[in-house]
């Protein structure tokens, strides 16, 4: 393969626009895609890559023709303007078809990680990504209650067969079509139980890019811990940091999204990506104005103006300053429990009593600045842990507040690790037999 100019920028903007990935993405943005376009030349019958090959990359073709195939069994002819591989951007699943050039072929290729680094800095694409996949499942759910309907329909009418047994062998042609229309439908909704799962799963991936690795924050804070478990396969809650470049403090956000599942995680996004927008490109690290920040952002992007809903986010965020000894702490509904050593009693420090997002696009959260003595534990958390539904009695009861200090009074001198596993026993050993309520997010320091 070699490179060759082929294909003007407009040229490259019109073949965006046609990707469902990017369909809701602004030109301006696709401008910035489409020069980050590498262009290559591909020689009949050479192969671009092969079944079983990890994917990484998105073509486009802008000259030229290429087959999709497995072996010689030929799926698809791509031809001049078609686009192959875009869904390798979003998963880590590997090639499921070889790619081979029909003729002399020029392609754009986009790579991966250049995708996720355009994506991190415009929300916009974030956003026509989860619109395509919001679209998908709503379309998957109306076919699935259709075909759920007509599978019903089918079904009362073997009743009525079963009843009416000497008409059974007249009507046996009958009999043997409705069975095979039943064998249809299964597989029609096997197939949309694919599809959804698989929307789910490149929620899960997306979700799983953005977030960072907690093993990072414990380069900074060794004595951490994260206790998450999502009720689903995606999440509401969500937690994230930053390191103030050559500085010690550090910024740890943990948050509260509205709803669980899917459409906590595409809140998540959101909250995710206008943060390191607000404090790693636009510098702001007071914690009060980042989070007046992030609630004005929240508030335009869901058109909260207009729209008039309430979705939105619980958040509590601190800012770490080892050297003084101090921690600076804002809350939009977030609270974090403060525990000197020397006394043991969990001190509750309270945010604002209004969250991110919703019906005010102005809202003022107030700094608190706490000094700390060393060693001292700090716990933020969600209200999944406290709301779990369990207990040993006759009757289901939350594990409430009260509980959750206790326990958080009892293991605060234990070493980080021991930590962890009490409070994972406790609340496996709580919940018992009841399913899990919501999302339980616990982020544990020592300083």
């Amino acid at each position: 393969m070699k490179a060759e100019l082929l294909g003007d920028i407009n040229e490259r903007i019109f073949i965006l626009k046609n990707i469902s990935i990017f369909s809701k993405t602004e030109e301006q943005v696709l401008h910035k895609i489409a020069e980050v376009l590498t262009e290559i030349s591909v020689k009949a019958g050479e192969n671009l890559f092969q079944k079983g090959d990890e994917g990484t990359k998105m073509y486009a073709i802008l000259k030229g023709s290429v087959k999709v195939h497995d072996g010689d069994y030929v799926f698809a002819i791509l031809n001049t303007k078609q686009v192959f591989g875009e869904y390798a951007l979003l998963d880590t699943e590997l090639r499921s078809a070889s790619v081979t050039a029909v003729e002399d072929t020029v392609l754009l290729v986009l790579e991966k990680a250049t995708f996720y680094n355009i994506m991190v800095q415009h929300a916009q694409i974030l956003q026509g990504i989860l619109q395509v996949l919001v679209n998908r499942a709503r379309q998957n759910n109306k076919l699935q209650e259709d075909l759920a309907r007509e599978k019903k329909h089918i079904e009362e009418k073997n009743d009525e067969i079963k009843i009416q047994n000497e008409e059974i062998l007249a009507r046996n042609e009958e009999i043997i079509q409705q069975q095979l229309f039943i064998e249809q439908n299964n597989v029609l909704l096997q197939e949309q139980n694919y599809l959804i799962t698989s929307s789910i799963q490149y929620a899960k991936h997306i979700q799983s890019a953005i977030m960072p690795d907690f093993a990072e924050l414990q380069m900074y804070l060794p004595e951490s811990f994260l206790f998450f478990r999502p009720k689903d396969v995606v999440s509401g809650d969500f937690y994230w940091f930053h390191k103030i470049p050559n500085t010690e403090k550090i910024i740890v956000v943990c948050s509260d999204c509205t709803g669980h599942g899917v459409p906590g995680a595409f809140m998540s996004f959101l909250g995710v990506t206008y943060l390191r927008q607000i404090i790693e490109f636009q510098g702001v690290t007071d914690v009060a104005q980042v989070l007046h920040e992030l609630n004005k952002s929240i508030f335009l992007a869901l058109k909260q103006d207009t729209r008039f809903n309430q979705d939105g986010m619980d958040l509590a965020i601190c800012l770490i300053d080892r050297e003084k000894q101090e921690i600076e702490f804002a809350g939009a509904k977030g609270i974090m429990f403060h525990i000197e050593m020397e006394e043991k009693t969990p001190i509750l420090v309270k945010g604002d009593n209004f969250p991110i997002g919703g019906y005010l696009v102005d809202k003022t959260f107030i700094k608190q600045t706490l000094s700390y003595k060393s060693p001292a534990m700090f716990y933020m958390f969600s209200d999944g842990y406290r709301d779990q539904f369990g207990g040993s009695g006759t009757q289901e009861q939350k594990f409430m507040m009260r509980q959750f200090r206790e326990l958080l009074s009892d293991i605060s001198d234990r070493p980080i690790l021991e930590q962890y596993q009490k409070i994972s026993y406790k609340h496996d050993n709580w919940k018992g037999k009841y399913p899990q309520t919501d999302d339980v997010l616990v982020i544990g320091f020592r300083l």
